[in-house]
């Protein structure tokens, strides 16, 4: 049932929808993308442009499909004057274009002024139910077992390091292992960060970390647990408040399928979190309207 779409969204506001996209990511892959792949061989005798590809990724999102088999059948009864390549092929197009979601994305934080602040913090992203977590084989060798906890349980997958403004703009991110820990990962989602304040909650509280990033030019910021010394002082109300506007994007991210993958394959699932990542920051850049 997962690959049947849920609802029948109107027809006109899905074509609507997907032509505004296709216009814009037609001028944004001229903007950023290298032309080594828009000349690529045989780019043009493609039946489904790059631009096509890219916004039917970003409408799986909006519209919160589950699977790409639930868009291509969506595709195919409200597009029917969209020439659809076979689905295997479709799958494999979508795989490609994670880089180029990539690229797109790093050009648009560079068209932005993100402020002086950033924020980081990880989410999990489980590849299985809780009571298969022992027995779990699917990416085997890059995903392992971790613990969640906010839910207070261990999950067999991956976690998703980010770093994004209080305005929810999401600037980077990294994927490791579940049981990587969230300082190890600190300096490397955090590099090239253009805000020279980066503001983190009690899972990042290191005096290493807090030394290598004043080192680089920025200023950390952690709250202290109610139990170390100087505490009342230390934890700024504000700073708090602003951290946790983090878990707002998260909330965000997570309505649109971020803590749930069918892919079965690591270029699957780059593009699958590039593409909820591109669709969320459009948004947040102005309802989707960045060519201006």
């Amino acid at each position: 049932m997962l690959s049947q779409f849920q609802f029948s969204p109107n027809c006109i506001d899905f074509q609507a929808r997907f032509n505004h996209q296709r216009a814009q990511f037609k001028i944004l892959i001229n903007r950023f993308v290298p032309h080594c792949f828009i000349d690529r061989r045989n780019a043009s005798n493609t039946k489904l442009a790059d631009e096509d590809l890219l916004a039917l990724m970003c409408l799986k999102v909006y519209y919160q499909l589950t699977t790409w088999m639930a868009l291509y059948r969506l595709v195919k009864n409200i597009l029917p004057g969209l020439t659809m390549i076979e689905y295997s092929r479709f799958t494999r197009c979508i795989k490609q274009m994670g880089p180029v979601l990539q690229v797109i994305r790093q050009g648009l934080s560079s068209w932005t002024n993100p402020g002086s602040v950033a924020i980081i913090d990880s989410y999990p992203l489980p590849l299985c139910q809780y009571v298969r977590s022992l027995y779990a084989s699917v990416f085997a060798g890059y995903a392992d077992l971790g613990y969640n906890a906010t839910k207070k349980q261990h999950f067999y997958g991956f976690k998703v390091h980010m770093v994004a403004t209080p305005g929810g703009l999401i600037l980077n991110y990294v994927v490791t292992p579940a049981s990587v820990s969230d300082v190890k990962v600190a300096l490397t989602v955090t590099q090239d960060c253009p805000c020279s304040n980066i503001l983190a909650d009690v899972g990042y509280i290191s005096k290493d970390l807090r030394t290598a990033f004043a080192q680089r030019g920025y200023t950390f910021w952690t709250p202290y647990r109610s139990n170390m010394k100087g505490a009342k002082e230390h934890n700024n109300p504000v700073l708090k408040r602003t951290r946790r506007l983090i878990e707002t994007t998260f909330s965000k991210l997570t309505t649109a399928g971020s803590e749930h993958t069918c892919t079965r394959s690591l270029a699957g699932l780059r593009a699958q979190i590039e593409s909820i990542i591109m669709a969320h920051n459009l948004r947040i850049l102005g309802n989707g309207n960045v060519t201006n």
